[in-house]
């Protein structure tokens, strides 16, 4: 009898403690503030486009997680989070994002450049 109450006990603890497929929970994950964003066109052929983008990552406990770009049509969106402990105690001090995201050649057309929530549209002549 003790041994079945054994076996049980521990394939019992072994589900409480599985985190196959649970998120962690001590994490939060949001995109950075973006304060500006240009849109510079190289002289090229064929013109190569760079996006120079501004914001704050966060207070010191928030580091930036890899961007997502992704190009459909006439679109470009580009995607940039920040990871953060939720329960850290952090020094508060912002921490800048400023950098230059080659963002590939562009024929002759008009496009909308998306960082997060921020829209700029541009002009490849």
């Amino acid at each position: 009898m003790s041994v079945r109450l054994l076996v049980a006990c521990c394939v019992l603890t072994g589900f409480a403690c599985s985190t196959s497929g649970v998120t962690n929970p001590t994490t939060a994950v949001a995109p950075i503030q973006i304060d500006g964003v240009d849109v510079l066109l190289m002289e090229s052929f064929p013109v190569q486009v760079t996006a120079h983008v501004e914001g704050v990552v966060g207070d010191g406990c928030s580091t930036v997680l890899p961007l997502e770009m992704s190009r459909s049509g006439n679109l470009v969106t580009i995607s940039i989070l920040r990871e953060r402990p939720v329960d850290a105690v952090c020094t508060q001090i912002a921490r800048l994002y400023d950098e230059r995201i080659p963002l590939g050649t562009f024929a002759s057309g008009e496009y909308v450049l998306r960082v997060n929530d921020v829209e700029r549209s541009f002009r490849v002549d």
